[in-house]
């Protein structure tokens, strides 16, 4: 088993850097999801995911999220805020990374680590509320709040005000699936007030 998981692991590393650096990673208009990303992209997501949810969530917390993922949207943000036009990091490999950890927080929510998807949640909202004033692409806000939407019940109430507040700022037409997504972790927002406030 411990051989496997070995491989497992070098397969995970070897897709984050090809996906890195892949240059079919690209957006490509959707008519439910907007600007999404293209099929290859997508093919990396579920590739990764499948291995991660393999190799469990102290694994991929640790190996891809804290490791590869945070890293690449960080310089991503300084390469922005310093202004330097030589992108090190495509928009599209950031909406890929924030789709990814979307995808890979949800594998934390089903082994039950609530309290580290919720902060991981928690750095994306802040992303997505600053989104308007930092203009961040289109593309990349999309990808935030769709992966918002994935660790909906990691904090449910947060990530509906976050999302509504974000929808009031932007000037561009809402996609579908986000008005979709957005339904689905109201739902879950209002069963846990409902939980929180029943008289027990």
């Amino acid at each position: 088993v411990w051989l496997l998981k070995i491989y497992a692991g070098i397969m995970v590393s070897n897709l984050l850097s090809e996906m890195q650096s892949c240059p079919k990673v690209e957006f490509q208009l959707n008519e439910q999801y907007g600007e999404d990303l293209s099929e290859d992209a997508w093919q990396y997501i579920f590739a990764i995911d499948l291995l991660c949810s393999h190799l469990k969530w102290d694994w991929t917390h640790d190996n891809v999220i804290s490791k590869v993922l945070w890293p690449s949207m960080d310089k991503w943000i300084k390469k922005r805020k310093d202004h330097e036009s030589a992108q090190s990091v495509p928009d599209s490999i950031i909406a890929l990374t924030l789709r990814l950890i979307g995808r890979l927080g949800q594998i934390g929510l089903k082994e039950g680590y609530l309290s580290a998807v919720k902060n991981i949640s928690s750095v994306i909202g802040l992303f997505v509320q600053h989104a308007k004033e930092e203009d961040v692409p289109w593309g990349v806000q999309l990808a935030a709040v769709y992966s918002l939407c994935d660790l909906g019940s990691s904090n449910p109430v947060g990530i509906v005000g976050t999302i509504h507040a974000w929808r009031a700022t932007v000037l561009n037409s809402i996609p579908f699936a986000v008005t979709s997504g957005l339904a689905e972790v109201n739902s879950l927002s209002d069963s846990f007030l409902k939980k929180e406030f029943s008289p027990s």
